[in-house]
């Protein structure tokens, strides 16, 4: 959470509508801080910010000693001219989002680490620091963007202009306090553009960043088997939707809701991952129809308003690829909700989140926990 004794009274939200990234509410009194990474994106949103006249303050996050991209960030901040502020959250970013993800693969969940980390790390210690030093505002190079409801000074996040790079799905569970003080600068453009610009400056294009910074483009098993040592090789049984052994395997952690390569099991017709069971060290097979669910609960809900209604129509989106689909929320209170999808949607897997969103704009998410209804008829 960001706050300040600054003395200065934030410029009034345009009400009831789109403010592009939250510029607008931008005075000359403040400071933005920006986490700037080293690549394109994070570079150009503190460039956009300098060409308004605020001025911004520069961090760069690291996050491991063992991986950085520290002189990259370093070269973006001399050529804008940025004072760099480098912040070692290593120890913090182990415990917060690392370890956690460790862990939820050997609960037979498929974590989420980015959603995770992103109002753990960056609009929490990140934000943090930066308010201790004067910045009201922390600007970061993800593609969203923000609306001010008439009736509240607090935004909700809502769609980018590029559709292509929309990365709302892993900032849905930035909390009011987070969205009171984000800003995005890249919400009314495309990528693109952000190439061309950054080619005008002099900003060498890299290779887009991974989804999973800290595996580096490695296969998460790789990982997970290193962190687990010995017992990581646990054979157990790959069985059918009846029970029925069809195989066996190295550890049920290894698959994921919805898999279906690399299971090496010959069948009349391809099978895929429909569930895990930690307790028995199994994985359950079926074919491509046993992996649809239409009714699930989700944990750790958290909204960007008050809701005025506790059951609702809304989309849902359940991983990162996943194309919204229209379903019905029922909050039940505690932080848990229940989510009926409309039509049956293939692979909904615990540990993932569930983004809801009203047309454009996301009204928050929380973790999937449990799938209490399958559907055979699938599509």
């Amino acid at each position: 959470m960001m706050t300040s004794s600054h003395s200065r009274t934030p410029r009034p939200a345009r009400p009831g509508g789109p403010d592009p990234g939250g510029l607008f509410r931008l005075g000359r009194g403040d400071t933005v801080a920006v986490a700037l990474s080293g690549g394109v994106d994070s570079a150009m949103a503190a460039r956009r910010i300098q060409q308004t006249g605020i001025r911004v303050a520069a961090f760069h996050l690291i996050l491991s000693p063992h991986m950085t991209s520290l002189p990259e960030a370093q070269q973006v901040a001399k050529l804008l001219e940025l004072d760099l502020h480098v912040l070692d959250v290593s120890e913090e970013f182990e415990r917060l989002v690392v370890e956690p993800f460790v862990q939820g693969y050997l609960r037979g969940e498929t974590p989420s680490p980015c959603v995770a980390c992103n109002p753990a790390v960056k609009f929490g210690l990140l934000a943090s620091q930066a308010s201790g030093l004067g910045a009201r505002f922390l600007a970061t190079g993800h593609y969203a963007g923000l609306h001010f409801p008439a009736d509240s000074e607090i935004p909700c996040l809502t769609r980018p202009r590029d559709s292509r790079k929309d990365q709302t799905y892993f900032l849905c569970r930035l909390r009011p306090e987070h969205l009171a003080a984000a800003v995005f600068p890249l919400a009314d453009l495309t990528k693109d553009q952000i190439k061309a610009e950054a080619e005008k400056l002099g900003l060498a294009s890299k290779n887009e960043s991974q989804e999973i910074c800290f595996l580096a483009g490695a296969d998460y098993r790789a990982f997970v088997a290193e962190r687990l040592g010995k017992k990581a090789w646990k054979e157990g049984r790959f069985v059918d939707t009846t029970g029925r052994e069809l195989g066996r395997h190295q550890g049920f952690w290894r698959y994921t809701v919805g898999q279906r390569r690399g299971l090496g099991l010959p069948g009349p017709e391809p099978y895929y991952v429909v569930a895990l069971r930690p307790e028995t060290n199994e994985v359950v097979i079926g074919t491509k129809s046993d992996t649809f669910g239409q009714t699930f609960f989700i944990r750790d809900l958290v909204l960007s308003h008050r809701l005025e209604e506790q059951r609702f129509s809304a989309l849902v989106q359940v991983r990162s690829r996943h194309k919204p689909a229209p379903a019905v929320v029922e909050v039940l209170g505690d932080g848990r909700a229940m989510i009926t999808f409309d039509t049956p949607q293939s692979a909904i897997a615990p540990g993932q989140a569930a983004a809801i969103y009203q047309g454009s704009r996301l009204l928050g998410g929380g973790w999937i926990e449990t799938i209490v209804e399958t559907n055979e008829s699938g599509e």
